[in-house]
């Protein structure tokens, strides 16, 4: 996988973030943790780092609709991979911002 672009690559990776023991690390073995969280703020926007990608992408929150400013979509991975990250700290009942 060259990088998350559609919504079942990016639950896979929050699948193995979410598993992960270094969840965020910063790796060149993208197999183990492709997409690592750096940032949330519930509901506004979702800093996350593409290790496939070797960048920091931008999910933003319009009116409860999360999208990718580095693909310009609302259902790239990385939204798909915001979506969950929102519903885990939904379901944790962690409040953030």
């Amino acid at each position: 996988m060259t990088h998350c672009e559609t919504l079942d690559q990016g639950t896979s990776a929050f699948m193995k973030w979410l598993r992960s023991y270094e969840k965020d690390s910063i790796s060149t073995n993208t197999y183990e943790n492709p997409i690592i969280l750096k940032k949330f703020s519930k509901s506004k926007y979702c800093l996350l780092h593409d290790n496939n990608l070797g960048r920091e992408i931008i999910v933003e929150t319009y009116d409860g609709v999360p999208r990718c400013t580095s693909c310009d979509k609302d259902d790239c991975g990385h939204v798909a991979f915001t979506i969950l990250v929102e519903q885990k700290y939904d379901n944790d009942g962690i409040i953030l911002d």
